[in-house]
């Protein structure tokens, strides 16, 4: 067989060097029968198809020698064949998308860019989509960089109804917008996700802090409105909406949604953010001294929060290497390498296991990570060893449960139980319960305590106790059934938020009208939008018009959309929208007669002149009045050019 192939090559040739490309051809297409996997001699006789003319038969053996090379990833090698190939069907994209992918391989981001963007514009020609969205992805892939690109993903899934996989390019998108600190941008790309997800509360409120940072809170507030319906107990529809009433000049509303704001951070036992919502509060109330009350309560709190057990003296370490490791997992929760610092801890305390420091450091460790419920025994172990520091854990310990301490009473003498003047023989007969003082037991005073509601002396009391005695089942069983009822308090349901008397009118009940037009829902004021888009189109700012016109439903908006769109050098995603818009809509609404006529003309563009012509013969018929002398030179010019 070797001799054989040899002979055929050598005649093939024979046969190029004298001109003769079919005696070659012939030559070729037996070596392919003795060996159908010779790449090489497939590629020549695909070329010599070309050169004869004959397209078909080409592409057919250059497909077979690209799918080859693609297959073992030769991508490079392949590039060649492909070219050929795209010369041949210039209308494939599936080539254009192969293509662009060997250029990348080889790192010619340029070219890769192009074909992609070609296999792209095909594939919206051909009414694809998802298969377009899939070119639009590796354009992002060569230019990570380009938010544009990945905003056009996500609107081509949503054009093929994938909403799940828009939805997730949509957040892509924001969240890189979002850590530039773009919030403006976030809340525009909210906005064009909403079309597709109109419920949902993450978006609405992105959308609605993107209006507040532009200034438009009665804007922000018709998004609000739906999010606050949904999750009226979620602090950042609470929050944002305070921000808007507050930009809306609407004080009062703003007060009493940050008070309601602050209700919800002490219920969830988040000091900061209680002390967050009472300080802004108080700046819209100066004068309400209930508020000021509640503002000075939570910012002890926090305040007493914010006391570490780290920084207490009792645990300060004893030698270099403890101090190492302590100062080392600060360093990583700083840097929030929580799962790092707490391996370095507790292999430090594999040789130390009685190092209250590292025992400290742990503790608040796990508080950072947001693992209270597992800082808390080691605190508990901290208390016998702290001496007179131990109410400052059981304090911290109190406020990380959300039982917040009482001040517990100093123990008095039998002489300070008398003023000066008191004749102890007219002392008042001595109570059953005892006062307290020397006699008291820890245990007693810890009941007593309990009973009079100082529930954070009665634990520090309680604990005194098991210092003395850490086996003591009764102490322990009070303990228990301390924590047991914090938790059944934590996890109460809160009280429905109150915005006002019904005679003032609570947020939910809030008129359309009262909360400004343009918008969400609004029809005069989406006329008003849809008439400054036009203006803004006519004008060629095509970007602020789309903007303008995406918020809204309709017809009318979608041929807005669709101008900005050819106008922004994309007319296959221009005929797209508007393709879709029309088969939806009814030939009675007022556009259609406009939206087919803008068709026609992005059909003329896209050199689909067959399609045109039959929208214009659709156009005459159903409003012969329309522009009339202009839909009848278009079609008079396209008779003549598809006959």
């Amino acid at each position: 067989m070797s001799n054989e192939r040899q002979r055929l090559e050598q005649e093939a040739l024979e046969q190029l060097n004298r001109g003769s490309a079919e005696g070659a051809l012939k030559a070729y297409l037996s070596i392919l029968r003795l060996d159908p996997k010779d790449r090489r001699v497939r590629q020549k006789v695909g070329e010599i198809y070309v050169r004869q003319g004959k397209n078909q038969d080409a592409e057919r053996h250059l497909r077979e020698v690209a799918e080859g090379l693609l297959k073992e990833n030769a991508h490079r090698a392949a590039v060649s064949v492909l070219k050929q190939l795209a010369a041949l069907r210039p209308d494939d994209p599936q080539i254009q998308l192969d293509l662009g992918e060997s250029y990348l391989a080889g790192s010619y981001q340029s070219d890769a860019k192009a074909c992609f963007d070609a296999a792209l514009r095909a594939w919206m020609g051909l009414g694809k989509p998802l298969l377009a969205a899939k070119a639009a992805r590796r354009l992002v892939d060569a230019s990570p960089q380009d938010q544009t690109a990945r905003l056009r993903v996500a609107e081509l899934l949503e054009a093929g109804g994938d909403m799940d996989g828009a939805s997730g390019a949509y957040s892509e998108v924001m969240e890189e917008f979002r850590r530039r600190g773009r919030m403006d941008e976030v809340g525009r790309i909210a906005e064009l996700a909403l079309k597709g997800r109109p419920e949902d509360v993450g978006l609405l409120l992105d959308a609605a802090a993107g209006r507040i940072q532009q200034g438009e809170f009665k804007r922000a507030l018709q998004a609000l409105q739906a999010a606050f319906l949904k999750a009226p107990k979620e602090p950042r529809t609470l929050d944002l909406l305070a921000r808007a009433f507050e930009g809306a000049g609407q004080a009062e509303r703003a007060l009493k949604v940050l008070l309601e704001l602050s209700r919800i951070g002490a219920d969830r036992n988040d000091i900061a953010a209680e002390a967050d919502a009472l300080r802004r509060a108080a700046a819209l109330g100066p004068h309400d001294s209930e508020v000021a009350d509640r503002l000075a309560r939570a910012e002890d709190r926090l305040g007493r929060l914010e006391r570490k057990v780290t920084g207490l003296t009792c645990v300060e370490p004893a030698d270099e290497g403890t101090l190492r490791a302590v100062v080392r997992a600060e360093v990583l929760v700083r840097y929030g390498k929580f799962a790092v610092a707490e391996d370095e801890l507790r292999a430090a305390m594999s040789g130390q296991a009685d190092s209250i420091a590292l025992m400290a450091s742990l503790a608040e460790l796990l508080v950072a990570a947001g693992r209270v419920p597992d800082a808390l025994p080691w605190m508990e172990r901290l208390v016998p060893r702290a001496g007179a520091e131990a109410s400052m854990i059981l304090d911290r310990m109190a406020l990380l449960r959300g039982i917040d301490r009482v001040e517990v009473p100093a123990a008095v003498s039998d002489d300070d139980l008398l003023d000066d003047d008191d004749d102890p023989a007219t002392a008042p007969p001595v109570s059953k319960n005892p006062a307290p003082g020397a006699s008291e037991s820890a245990t007693e005073r810890g009941d007593r305590l309990h009973r009079e509601g100082n529930l954070a002396g009665a634990l520090l009391a309680w604990r005194e106790a098991l210092a003395e005695d850490p086996l003591d089942d009764a102490v322990l069983s009070r303990i228990a059934a301390l924590r047991n009822a914090a938790r059944a308090a934590e996890s109460a349901p809160a009280a429905e938020p109150d915005f006002g008397a019904p005679d003032e009118g609570t947020f939910a009940e809030v008129e359309p009208d009262e909360l400004g037009g343009g918008g969400w829902g609004d029809a005069e004021g989406a006329d008003a939008d849809l008439a400054r888009a036009g203006e803004l189109a006519a004008a060629g700012e095509f970007q602020d018009a789309r903007d303008l016109a995406c918020h809204h439903t309709g017809l009318a908006a979608r041929v807005i959309e669709a101008r900005c769109l050819a106008g922004l050098r994309d007319p296959a995603g221009a005929l797209d929208m508007l393709r879709e818009a029309t088969n939806d809509a009814a030939d009675t609404d007022p556009a259609y007669p406009e939206a087919i006529f803008d068709l026609s003309g992005l059909y003329i563009v896209t050199l689909k002149t067959r399609a045109a012509l039959r929208l214009l013969d659709e156009l005459h018929d159903l409003a012969p009045d329309y522009r009339s002398t202009e839909v009848a030179a278009r079609r008079r010019g396209l008779q003549t050019v598809t006959r």
